[in-house]
């Protein structure tokens, strides 16, 4: 076997070898959690020396061979995870009494679907909140309950088009002062502002300003087309025409 043949199937052999599974909320998580790199590192060699080498307690010696941190340095890290309710150290004896120890990682995962669960509800929370303070500024400016067809676009709007809180209200505000209050209007400005890359309502302001000194045609939004049952082009006049 020449050299090239040898160093192939080296290769092939450590291919063999796969990948180890790791939690995807580990990656995910744990920042919120307030664990290090370094400690992921850790946890992520304590999962390869459990799942690919069997071994449930590996030396502070062969930890050290993996990461470029010093014995002491594992030891502190392993401290902390276990202080900090990540990892639990286990003493087991078997049925002919020999004692062994295991690093056991169900603190850990424990933790992390704690944090997700924790951070759906607080982000549900918030757009809950979001909601309401966008229909009520909504049925507040019309003056009043907005239909079941205007809940939907407003939905739309936050939850398929993407738009900010702050840009709809920007919009909001915008047809007010325009004088034409309707959600036909309010998307196309939506949409115009999109096109534009417009982000804050700073932008959407200063945007809004040159636009009226112009007077610019603009596209209609192909979502208004369609609805309407347009083809081809179709232009409106963002200021004149409703």
């Amino acid at each position: 076997m020449n050299q090239k043949e040898s160093v192939q199937t080296a290769m092939v052999h450590l291919l063999k070898q796969g990948s180890v599974s790791l939690p995807v909320l580990l990656i995910k998580e744990y920042k919120q959690l307030g664990l290090t790199e370094a400690e992921v590192m850790l946890l992520i060699h304590l999962f390869m020396f459990q799942e690919k080498e069997n071994k449930t307690f590996p030396t502070v010696a062969e930890l050290e061979q993996r990461m470029n941190l010093t014995q002491d340095q594992i030891v502190g890290l392993i401290q902390h995870l276990v202080t900090g309710g990540f990892l639990r150290i286990e003493d087991e004896v078997n049925e002919y009494g020999i004692r062994s120890e295991s690093y056991n990682l169900s603190p850990l995962f424990q933790q992390l679907v704690s944090s997700f669960i924790e951070r759906e509800q607080k982000e549900a929370k918030q757009d809950t909140e979001i909601y309401q303070q966008v229909f009520q500024m909504f049925e507040q400016e019309f003056g009043r309950a907005l239909s079941p067809m205007e809940c939907q676009m407003l939905a739309q709007w936050i939850d398929e088009d993407g738009y900010s809180q702050e840009l709809i209200e920007a919009a909001l505000r915008e047809a007010v002062f325009c004088s034409k209050l309707n959600f036909r209007y309010i998307d196309r400005i939506l949409f115009e502002w999109q096109k534009n890359n417009i982000r804050t309502s700073d932008e959407a302001a200063e945007y809004s300003r040159k636009f009226r000194q112009k007077g610019s045609l603009y596209q209609t939004n192909i979502r208004e087309k369609t609805a309407l049952g347009g083809s081809g082009f179709s232009f409106y006049n963002w200021v004149n025409h409703e």
